[in-house]
């Protein structure tokens, strides 16, 4: 489990969102400090570390030969350097984590908290990558509270959202406000090998779901043809058991957790957001 229970149940409280996004911070914060590890393969990963009581947030890349994580980006109030991921790599993060845990979706809660690293760059499409952390902030909810009768809207019984739809444009506008100018870090003792490896790691593992048993000729006919419908009755007749291909396929369907799974199953590359 890469997220911590506790920081699932803080991701439920717009409180925390606030002082995530404004820099607020309260005065005796419970917990104080949070690690949040995000394994992708081979005994490489992504750290995320946080102190609530100071405000700063730093990440760190783990290798298999390091006892602490290599320092990759900061954010803290009088020392800023936060920038050291680009968006794809948020986004291939965000795939590889919903892999191994099917109640992380993606996009979710790790693009979330990995976005404040990640810069929007000349290269990017700021369209899409708002596209992309909007839907990752609505899919924060809270399942809603036990009904006493018989609910009167079919949907009354479904999760609550954590954030309004005020909320999750005001923090769009913090996500973007004058990034895209700013490059992601080029100081020569940044880990660039480190870090490349550690995506080509995710990239292989994400491939890997092309060569599972259930992957027959018509499950990739269906995915590159991006009919939903056909490919999980194709899907269902090979037998997959998959718990993250099956969730993102099953009603109600989330275009953009569904999308990246019938984008793999199809044979398609990531390339930067917005060039799709």
């Amino acid at each position: 489990m890469p997220v911590p229970e506790v920081l699932r149940t803080l991701s439920n409280d717009p409180a925390f969102w606030a002082e995530w996004f404004n820099g607020s911070h309260p005065d005796e914060p419970d917990p104080v400090e949070l690690r949040v590890t995000f394994p992708v393969s081979h005994g490489f990963g992504l750290v995320l570390d946080v102190d609530r009581h100071y405000g700063t947030f730093g990440l760190g890349l783990r290798t298999p030969i390091t006892i602490e994580p290599i320092q990759l980006g900061w954010d803290d109030p009088s020392d800023w350097h936060p920038h050291c991921l680009r968006w794809p790599e948020v986004d291939l993060i965000g795939r590889v984590t919903a892999l191994d845990d099917p109640s992380l979706p993606h996009p979710g809660l790790p693009v979330v908290l990995l976005s404040r690293f990640a810069p929007i760059t000349p290269e990017d499409d700021a369209g899409a990558v708002r596209a992309l952390l909007g839907t990752a902030l609505r899919s924060l909810r809270v399942p809603a509270p036990p009904l006493e009768q018989e609910p009167l809207f079919p949907d009354a019984g479904e999760p609550w959202p954590v954030l309004s739809e005020e909320q999750v444009g005001n923090y769009l506008a913090v996500a973007q406000r004058d990034l895209r100018t700013l490059r992601v870090t080029d100081n020569e003792q940044f880990p660039f090998d480190d870090l490349a490896e550690l995506v080509r790691l995710a990239e292989r593992r994400i491939s890997r779901l092309r060569v599972e048993p259930w992957y027959t000729d018509q499950v990739a006919a269906a995915a590159r043809a991006s009919d939903v419908s056909a490919l999980v009755t194709a899907l269902d007749a090979a037998g997959c058991d998959h718990p993250t291909v099956i969730d993102a396929l099953t009603p109600p369907v989330v275009p953009a957790e569904a999308a990246w799974v019938v984008e793999v199953l199809g044979g398609a590359m990531p390339v930067p957001l917005g060039r799709r």
